[in-house]
């Protein structure tokens, strides 16, 4: 490792001193010729074989990129320094969260920033939270519930890094999308390490153009280091309202009620293949303090009897996180194949989607550990350019899709791989041609050259400039290929 404590290397104890040009690749010795001498840091980095096998591959178990190194940050100047290492030599450079992508889009070749060794907690006020962006969600949750706030909006699992969902988006898994919007809408500055190598900060009154880039950019413009977010009070405990349903119009009239029915904080629903006891089960939550939600005027009008349980503001808000950890103890969760689909529908599209490709789903597509998700989302309440949803069509909603695909066991399976890639892109192209959807961009649907245009659209020339600026050499983040 390289570290401030000098040039101690991992493996066999060998000294790591640098990059030889000659050989394009990080050096361990002390080779004949030239060798170009890695600046010090305040954090390490590392070229052992067991540090770069752990970040080979994603959640998804698909894609497999060894990288030359891996750099365990001590400073958002680690990362600053490493970055214009790289670009002067023309390594490509990656950024790490929790690896929670399914397709590779955060693995590189070369060199692979583990963020989550940047995670602290920097200041909390009742309405803001500065945080590394290496943090958690779950460790951000927790402190700030201690003083009675909490994010407004927060995935479904909350194990991932603060930086890794505000490059993607950050949906309302359990907490928003009714009446917040994602969770890049609700960042107040950053900080990022540019592709130059230049440590910047951002906002919305301050260059601008990175801010609108690098927040649902995919990494493509910078790296996040820390970020300033927006808090809110929170209460103690959520009430939910799960209700089944075997017939897609009636699930659809009950969501479309719910999602628009006041004292109704949060709605999101599963869906099951056929020949599942119900097709359908949709999940209603009201939060609360002292006076309960009032189930009468919740449930009235609804086509199914709801099933009604009461839990804490925490133990409501982890519930997947500890769905995964059983997984993880169980069945060796991470070693799964997992090809997931992830798009977002117009508000108008959603009973006709479902009505077409439900029937045509089997177990198979989505395993016996996987699950099919359904997120509506108030358009009005997203205000960044991207992830990039559909057109409007005059309606005041886009939903999010997920077919969280999981093999039914462990280790590689190069058949099954291939039968679901070509399975998400089949139905990609379909939801986009004929139901105007776009790609929620964390699953596995491959993605050509002209995809990406089609998918940013209107957006594709300031996105594409602020590449140019920002990374003019094209170093960062090649796992979606956005740019070629």
């Amino acid at each position: 490792m390289l570290g401030r404590r000098g040039f101690l290397g991992t493996a066999a104890s060998a000294v790591v001193v640098g990059f030889d040009p000659s050989r394009r690749a990080w050096a361990t010795g002390e080779p004949a010729g030239v060798l170009d001498r890695v600046p010090p840091l305040d954090g390490e980095l590392v070229v052992d074989d067991a540090a770069r096998e752990a970040v080979a591959t994603d959640l998804g178990n698909i894609v497999r990129h060894k990288p030359h190194a891996v750099l365990r940050p001590g400073s958002a100047k680690d990362i600053a320094t490493m970055v214009r290492f790289c670009r002067e030599r023309k390594l490509s450079v990656s950024t790490r969260g929790q690896g929670h992508t399914t397709h590779g889009q955060g693995l590189s070749a070369g060199l692979l920033i583990e963020n989550k060794h940047l995670n602290t907690v920097h200041s909390l006020t009742p309405r803001t939270a500065v945080v590394d962006s290496g943090l958690k969600w779950m460790d951000l949750t927790k402190a700030a519930f201690a003083h009675k706030t909490t994010p407004p909006t927060l995935t479904a699992y909350t194990g991932l890094s603060i930086g890794g969902t505000l490059s993607v988006g950050g949906i309302g898994g359990l907490v928003g999308g009714l009446n917040s919007g994602l969770q890049v809408d609700h960042v107040r500055e950053l900080e990022v390490v540019t592709g130059t190598g230049d440590i910047e900060r951002c906002s919305r009154t301050h260059q601008r153009d990175l801010f609108d880039a690098v927040l649902g950019g995919l990494g493509q413009c910078g790296v996040i280091t820390k970020a300033t977010l927006d808090l809110v009070p929170a209460k103690e405990n959520a009430r939910t309202y799960a209700l089944e349903y075997g017939d897609t119009a009636a699930f659809c009239r009950d969501l479309r009620t719910l999602i628009d029915r006041p004292g109704v904080d949060h709605v999101y629903a599963e869906l099951f293949p056929p020949g599942t006891n119900a097709t359908y089960k949709l999940y209603a939550t009201a939060f609360f303090d002292g006076a309960q939600p009032d189930n009468a005027a919740i449930t009235q009008g609804l086509s199914a009897a709801p099933q009604i349980t009461d839990a804490g503001y925490l133990d409501y808000v982890f519930t997947i996180d500890n769905a995964i950890d059983e997984l993880r103890e169980t069945i060796g969760w991470d070693r799964f194949i997992k090809p997931w689909y992830d798009i977002w529908l117009p508000g108008s599209t959603i009973e006709n989607y479902l009505a077409e490709v439900v029937p045509t789903l089997t177990k198979r597509d989505i395993g016996p550990y996987g699950a099919s998700l359904i997120y509506p989302q108030r358009r009005a309440l997203t205000t960044r350019p991207f992830p990039r949803l559909p057109k409007p069509d005059g309606t005041r909603w886009a939903f999010v899709l997920d077919i969280n695909t999981v093999a039914e066991q462990a280790g590689p399976d190069p058949a099954f791989v291939e039968e679901m890639l070509a399975r998400n892109a089949r139905l990609f192209a379909r939801a986009r041609d004929a139901h105007g959807a776009t790609l929620y961009p964390i699953g596995s649907v491959p993605f050509t050259a002209q995809d990406w245009r089609t998918q940013y659209g209107d957006r594709w020339q300031a996105f594409h400039a602020a590449k140019r600026r920002y990374d003019p050499s094209g170093i960062l983040t090649p796992g979606p290929a956005i740019f070629g």
